[in-house]
């Protein structure tokens, strides 16, 4: 997930397999406690505490792991961060599904063309909202919108020249958001 994202700096993402450090969980996948990382082999690249983590990426193991004694590992049970929802979290900033109509039923327009709409949203300055070279809906202002949004790919929307996207908010009840 996103490093911009502060609550998504928890959750790994698969796709990487890489470098994580978080603070989802302080036990292994069967239970046993981490114990402090300044204590094992990895005490210069991990971060301090006890909290799974993959400090230095090249672990054979897929996900993040903990030290349970100072020489034994176990892998822990952080869930991956699920990019291609049809819904969102929080403002929306994260959201990277692929739906490019909004509520007016309008197609929206690619975020790195000036027409018909002339914007200053151009990727990569806003690459950490998911802006680029496509018509998906996102939020690359969540400091004033609540929700993932598009500019309207039509001529005559001049007055009104973006509208919210019709994507619902996510909730673990109804989306298998996070993948264990």
């Amino acid at each position: 997930c996103p490093e911009i994202v502060p609550e998504a700096k928890q959750w790994y993402q698969r796709r990487v397999r890489g470098k994580f450090r978080g603070s989802v969980r302080k036990t292994s996948k069967s239970g046993k406690a981490c114990i402090d990382w300044s204590k094992t082999p990895l005490k210069r690249k991990a971060a301090p505490g006890n909290s799974c983590q993959n400090p230095d990426g090249t672990r054979l193991a897929p996900k993040p792991f903990c030290y349970i004694s100072e020489t034994e590992t176990e892998e822990c049970d952080v869930p991956a961060c699920i990019w291609d929802m049809d819904c969102y979290t929080d403002n929306g900033v994260q959201y990277r599904g692929h739906k490019g109509v909004n509520l007016e039923d309008d197609s929206c327009q690619d975020w790195n063309k000036d027409f018909p709409i002339i914007h200053g949203y151009h990727s990569p300055e806003y690459s950490w909202a998911g802006v680029g070279s496509h018509t998906y809906c996102r939020n690359p202002s969540p400091e004033s919108e609540n929700r993932p949004w598009c500019f309207r790919d039509n001529w005559w929307a001049i007055i009104t020249t973006w509208a919210y996207c019709d994507i619902p908010k996510c909730s673990r009840d109804a989306f298998d958001f996070y993948r264990f």
